[in-house]
């Protein structure tokens, strides 16, 4: 087994660019790109990230080394725009958190017990269901 290599976030870059220049590797567009770290990963780097981090460093080093390939530079530039989904996903998470905050209100847990219907229960009927404990002896 190989030996593992374990990339950090904080030197993601410094890593894939020494793998490109020991490698002597050419790096024309994200294709390539996407071969160089599959190689990475074969020889044995292992990258602890998550791989939005590992895919966003990969954009941007292609468009470093190929600034003149506007396929390259629109990856980039997408990755820089605010992105309205998310907004609305935090637009939710706000909204159960809110509605969560307010259970913990105790005048707001009172009003939800009083709207639902109270649960009579018969003494009789229980011991009778469970029936005479002496025969359990």
């Amino acid at each position: 087994m190989k030996d593992l290599k374990i990339v950090p976030a904080d030197e993601l870059h410094n890593t894939i660019r020494s793998f490109i220049i020991d490698s002597q590797a050419v790096i024309g567009d994200y294709e390539d790109m996407k071969s160089l770290i599959l190689k990475m990963i074969k020889s044995g780097h292992m990258f602890n990230m998550n791989r939005d981090r590992l895919r966003d460093a990969m954009e941007d080093l292609t468009f470093m080394l190929c600034p003149g390939d506007d396929a390259n530079k629109d990856r980039v530039e997408r990755g820089l725009e605010y992105d309205d989904d998310d907004d609305t996903d935090d637009d939710s998470d706000d909204m159960e958190f809110s509605m969560r905050s307010d259970m913990d209100d105790p005048h707001q847990q009172a009003k939800v017990d009083q709207d639902r219907p109270e649960k009579q229960v018969d003494r009789d009927d229980t011991i009778e269901d469970i029936g005479n404990i002496s025969e359990l002896n």
